[in-house]
């Protein structure tokens, strides 16, 4: 055998010990998007545009499978305790990622330990909404309201424990207001009752509030995201309005398994920032009210280091607690 050939082999023995995905042909099957959440929202439609058209970046297709339950602990589960080959991952959100685990007395899995972070791919933004008759036109205007009425304001959310209400319980906590919490089962109640004055403020998602807004039935005083919306670009930041660290947004990435060989995780991040990074893919999240967003792992993890304390102290302030 020549030294050329041995070479090869040689190399190839190596290569195939190593774990490499192109060792082991990664994907060597369709791979399986987890959605922890039941089918027809927002997070569940984010997912069906990413695997729409990862499949021509990963050279297999992606399956979205909805695993509801629990909070978003079912779906969470089986992805962490899943085989960790890279064939199935899961949509994390903020609620499964950042909330459940300081919310939840007991979880099957731990997130920092069975779960890796794959990238980013989209943020949505929250916004404070309040009613035509509170007379306050901006941030300001609303805090010193609240704070000459401490305890005689409210506020609707979509239930205890949900975005809305711990958005606010952040807003509360920042501020040094106090004011009080009406929950409701969801977010399409909460805007309801915003219109119809039965609460004063409130944090909805702002796709939900647009056309209320444009029509005079509601007032938006600001956005809650790091950056301003597009849909509302006259409407500021509440850390422009001058809460600092105050952002609240609904943001979703994809994790997989922990121990998934580092070269099937850059080969999937790979593939996902190439997906997202598609015109036609932004334009679809746009009209969910979502912007495309991608990260390295390591980007990624430093930013899920940067959002657990931070609801990790409203949670416990709030004293919520699910079982």
């Amino acid at each position: 055998m020549n030294t050329s050939r041995r070479t090869l082999l040689a190399a190839a023995a190596a290569l195939a010990a190593s774990g490499s995905p192109w060792a082991q042909g990664f994907p060597a099957r369709p791979v399986r998007l987890v959605v922890p959440l039941a089918p027809g929202g927002a997070t569940d439609i984010a997912a069906r545009v990413l695997a729409e058209r990862i499949g021509a970046h990963l050279g297999q297709p992606m399956i979205v499978e909805n695993r509801g339950g629990a909070g978003g602990t079912v779906g969470s589960q089986a992805v962490a305790t899943a085989a960790p080959d890279g064939h199935t991952l899961l949509m994390g959100t903020v609620g499964t990622l950042a909330v459940s685990p300081s919310m939840y007395r007991r979880l099957p899995y731990d997130s920092d330990r069975d779960l890796v972070p794959v990238s980013r791919v989209a943020v949505g933004n929250f916004a404070l909404v309040a009613t035509p008759a509170l007379p306050a036109a901006t941030v300001q205007d609303f805090l010193r309201l609240a704070r000459s009425r401490p305890g005689e304001l409210n506020y609707g959310s979509a239930g205890n424990g949900s975005m809305l209400h711990l958005g606010m319980e952040l807003l509360n906590r920042a501020a040094g207001i106090e004011v009080k919490h009406i929950p409701y089962k969801s977010s399409g109640q909460l805007v309801t009752a915003l219109a119809g004055g039965e609460v004063q403020v409130g944090l909805p998602d702002v796709p939900s509030v647009l056309q209320l807004a444009r029509a005079g039935r509601l007032k938006v005083l600001a956005v809650a995201g790091s950056a301003r919306d597009p849909l509302l670009p006259e409407v500021p930041t509440l850390v422009e309005s001058g809460l600092a660290g105050v952002e609240v947004t609904s943001w979703l990435g994809v994790m997989a398994p922990a121990r998934t060989p580092a070269a099937v995780i850059d080969q999937l991040n790979a593939a996902i920032v190439k997906t997202m990074g598609d015109p036609a893919v932004a334009t679809r999240l746009a009209e969910l009210g979502m912007r495309a967003i991608t990260s390295s792992p390591a980007e990624f993890r430093e930013f899920l280091a940067r959002e657990r304390p931070k609801w990790d102290a409203v949670v416990k302030a709030a004293g919520v607690v699910a079982d």
